[in-house]
């Protein structure tokens, strides 16, 4: 799959869901989970690591937060090996719209979107 392709939007929405599910469990899910209940959910075409994944997570944190000051739901999205988010993950959070701060964590941003979505 690729991001221009028709089924993206379908495939961002899926993942938000399972994400959002995950969050409100108080539970993190690693790459390789998140890209089997995507298949599960008929989106075969999403490998675990880089290509597609990398830029479906992106999306997953802009979604319904474009000015990227709520939590960003893929904190909880972590390695098997680590149980922590990729590098790419912190990158993006330094990066805009997000732009934390300095003495951020992934571990915090975790916690706000665990709090966040039992909210909801």
């Amino acid at each position: 799959m690729r991001i221009k392709d028709p089924e993206y939007p379908a495939a961002l929405e899926a993942a938000v869901e399972i994400l959002r599910k995950r969050a409100r469990q108080g539970q993190t899910i690693t790459y390789g989970e998140l890209s089997a209940e995507l298949a599960a959910g008929g989106f075969d075409s999403i490998p675990p690591h880089r290509g597609v994944m990398t830029y479906l997570l992106k999306d997953v944190c802009l979604h319904c937060n474009e000015d990227g000051r709520a939590p960003m739901l893929s904190a909880i999205v972590v390695n098997k090996a680590s149980r922590e988010p990729s590098e790419q993950f912190s990158s993006l959070a330094r990066s805009l719209p997000f732009s934390r701060p300095a003495n951020w964590s992934w571990r915090d941003e975790q916690q706000q979107v665990f709090a966040h979505h039992r909210e909801e």
